[in-house]
């Protein structure tokens, strides 16, 4: 198993976090994981403060990133480097009581993160970079939950359903108000 440290700057996570980013590696094959030294739980503040990086050929404020991969150089090992207030901002504290939530919402940059792992120990799905790491995660997480929340996926199929049908209404909608608004200006 990978160690999970943590090196937080002024914050203090939820308890769940640690926890729940250990069951998300170990839930891993062994050989995902080999060669990786640990795995750091960090914040925002913690990490270098104004330096930007590439990221699909555009500029990213580091501290605005939900993860880092950061590959073993002379003699190191590989590490990964998960932003936690990053990742946790966009959830309602309401549903961190929800252990689905809590970990799908963990899941997708740490996957992710082990992608960019995979993508320099394994190989790659995909083309190398961005898009391996990308495709990676959407193999682990569909995995993850398949194993684990094989019971949500027909109401997660139900909801995107609906989600789609609604985005289609609307869209719809929208265009039937440009066109009817259209036509009573020509008149």
């Amino acid at each position: 198993m990978v160690p999970v440290y943590e090196n937080y700057s002024d914050y203090r996570p939820p308890r769940f976090v640690h926890r729940t980013v250990e069951s998300l590696l170990s839930s891993l094959p062994k050989g995902y994981l080999s060669g990786l030294q640990s795995v750091v739980l960090t914040n925002a503040k913690a990490v270098e403060r104004g330096r930007t990086i590439k990221v699909k050929r555009k500029k990213v404020v580091r501290a605005e990133c939900l993860g880092f991969y950061h590959p073993g150089k002379r003699g190191e090992s590989p590490w990964i480097e998960i932003v936690v207030d990053n990742i946790i901002s966009g959830v309602p504290h309401v549903f961190w009581h929800l252990p689905v939530v809590r970990k799908m919402m963990l899941s997708e940059p740490v996957f992710h993160e082990i992608g960019h792992h995979l993508d320099y120990t394994i190989g790659a799905p995909a083309r190398s970079g961005e898009a391996a790491a990308e495709a990676w995660q959407k193999r682990l997480t569909h995995s993850y939950a398949k194993q684990h929340y094989w019971y949500l996926i027909p109401v997660a199929r139900f909801v995107v359903r609906c989600r789609n049908r609604i985005r289609t209404a609307l869209r719809n909608n929208s265009v039937r108000r440009q066109a009817a608004s259209s036509s009573r200006r020509s008149s």
